[in-house]
């Protein structure tokens, strides 16, 4: 069997798939994302020129390309309001949690559009937007400009292409850090020079060159090395406990970055579960590998690849990559603007592997699994109580509880052991009349149960089998327990001090029944614990927000 390959495109091996056409755009392309159910989604950036753009789009089935989330989001016009649209798209991204990622640039050229600079959240199903997020003069000052962004867990981070610099942002704590800004390492180095194909060097008709800072960057399958490189490299990276870790100024982060490699210029990059660096070579039009080991590895040369920026690899092993034209763009090209129409998304099916190396999968924000089964820990406790709304408001005065959502409400038709009870054992002689979840703290959330027909009206205590309490860790024990007991809770004799492994200075209790009887333990945890000879990891705490 042979295979063909399209003029002015090489393949790697005789069993390398060559790219073809997944999407084209009549409109500037520099983004592209996967859904986990294939659907495609394109960021369609505002350049000079080039300002009439929905700026977001989903590839539908006939590759029709829809505005998307639609309506004011993909209609912002110059002098409009750049809050609630889209303004500069420069990078979209699925991740593990799902959901479409983009980052908003918010300005056209050097005009900044007020409330434009944000990093936007959808549903990429129904179009909702989940979260807008935006940071103050101390994450972004003047010149700052956000760039790219991967997650791992609740962890955010975002590069800076303006100035410099790197941004951390938790999402379980809502926190913000902007480290290493506008240091010389996060800078194009003075004597490096941005290429586009044949290493033309890029400049505008005044002969002025991009000067972009750090702007690619990618996360190792476990979140531990954040890598990032200008257009011009070099490829660093850093430890993430050290971003994370306040204690550390700049310069003792500067001594920790590590330089990876000399790379070509560049366009975009990924990652692969195998620690593969994959990079979009401006200079040659080819799709380069970069291995643990140091190898650099041709993936894919094709002429169409005219300026290949941000990669993307799906859930199916699909690396897409779009041919952004970007070299050709008035301030790259002299002045001369030779963009044009179409633009394309071009994918090729990852092979197993390439010149003797293994090739990984998508890197998600998710540490991959090693072992029979990927537990990450206990992600609600559910209880059932007489009062589903009196509950709801005990929860919410004794410790600050939000609502989520009702996914039964007390006005719905009530469930029977016919509708659930396969699925959750819900028994003949009980119906639930009423179910929510509510999140509590950064620990496990909670959803309560409202039944008729229930078997017991008190709840389950330490001599009975099973679940007994749960456990709550406060700052200021008094506090907490004043709070609890004004909402109606009751407490018994405290606090006390951790004994055992437990005991330090700090370290006490008090346990207190809720109004339907289900108890719980406050915790203040000063102290280390003493862990057993062998003991391979520490009690996991919740997150201070």
């Amino acid at each position: 069997m042979s295979m063909i390959t399209p003029p002015g495109a090489s393949a790697a091996s005789a069993q390398t798939p060559v790219l073809t056409v997944a999407a084209q755009s009549r409109w500037p392309c520099n983004g592209v994302a996967v859904a986990p159910d294939g659907t495609m989604f394109l960021g369609l950036p505002r350049f000079p020129g080039h300002t009439e753009t929905p700026s977001l789009v989903r590839v539908e089935q006939d590759g029709a390309l829809s505005p998307f989330p639609g309506g004011a989001w993909n209609a912002w016009r110059q002098g409009g309001d750049g809050r609630e649209a889209f303004v500069m798209v420069n990078a979209v991204h699925v991740f593990n949690d799902g959901t479409l990622w983009v980052v908003d640039q918010g300005a056209v050229g050097e005009s900044a559009v007020p409330g434009g600079h944000k990093i936007v959240r959808l549903d990429p199903r129904t179009g909702a937007v989940l979260a807008v997020i935006r940071f103050g003069d101390d994450i972004l000052p003047d010149g700052a400009t956000m760039n790219d962004l991967r997650l791992h867990d609740h962890m955010l981070y975002v590069t800076d292409s303006g100035l410099g610099g790197l941004i951390v942002h938790d999402l379980g704590a809502n926190r913000t850090l902007r480290r290493l800004s506008g240091h010389p390492l996060l800078r194009r180095p003075a004597d490096a020079a941005q290429k586009g194909h044949g290493a033309r060097l890029l400049a505008d008709a005044a002969g002025r060159r991009p000067a972009v800072a750090s702007d690619m960057i990618e996360l190792d399958a476990d979140g531990a090395w954040l890598y990032w490189a200008t257009p011009t490299g070099p490829l660093r990276r850093i430890a993430t406990t050290l971003l994370t870790d306040e204690s550390l100024t700049d310069a003792e982060l500067a001594a920790a970055i590590q330089t990876i490699a000399e790379i070509p210029t560049i366009g975009g990059t990924a990652m692969d579960t195998l620690g593969n660096l994959y990079l979009s070579d401006a200079e040659t039009r080819r799709i380069a590998v970069l291995t643990p080991q140091g190898r650099m590895l041709t993936l894919v040369q094709d002429d169409r690849l005219a300026s290949p920026d941000a990669i993307c690899i799906d859930g199916q092993r699909r690396l897409c990559v779009p041919a952004s034209q970007l070299e050709n763009l008035a301030s790259n090209n002299g002045g001369d603007d030779r963009m044009r129409a179409p633009w394309q998304v071009l994918c090729l099916p990852l092979p197993g592997e390439l010149a003797g190396v293994r090739l990984g999968d998508a890197v998600t924000g998710r540490s991959p699994p090693r072992g029979l089964s990927d537990i990450h820990g206990i992600e609600h406790v559910a209880m059932t109580v007489p009062d589903m709304e009196a509950a709801i408001r005990f929860l919410q005065d004794a410790f600050g509880a939000t609502l989520l959502y009702r996914h039964l409400k007390l006005t719905d038709e009530p469930l029977t052991a016919a509708d659930v009870g396969r699925i959750n054992g819900l028994p003949k002689t009980a119906t639930m009349r009423g179910a929510c979840l509510m999140r509590l703290g950064n620990g496990a959330n909670i959803e309560l149960f409202q039944l008729t027909g229930v078997d017991r009206t008190q709840a389950a205590g330490i001599n009975d089998v099973g679940l007994n309490h749960v456990s709550m860790v406060v700052d200021d024990i008094t506090l907490a327990t004043e709070r609890f007991a004004a909402a109606g809770g009751t407490l018994l004799e405290g606090p006390h001090d951790l004994g055992l492994n437990e005991t330090g200075a700090g370290n006490q209790l008090w346990f207190g029944r809720m109004p339907w009887g289900t108890w719980v333990e406050f915790m203040t945890l000063r102290s280390p614990f003493r862990y057993d000879a062998g003991a391979t990891q520490e009690r996991r705490l919740p997150a201070r927000g």
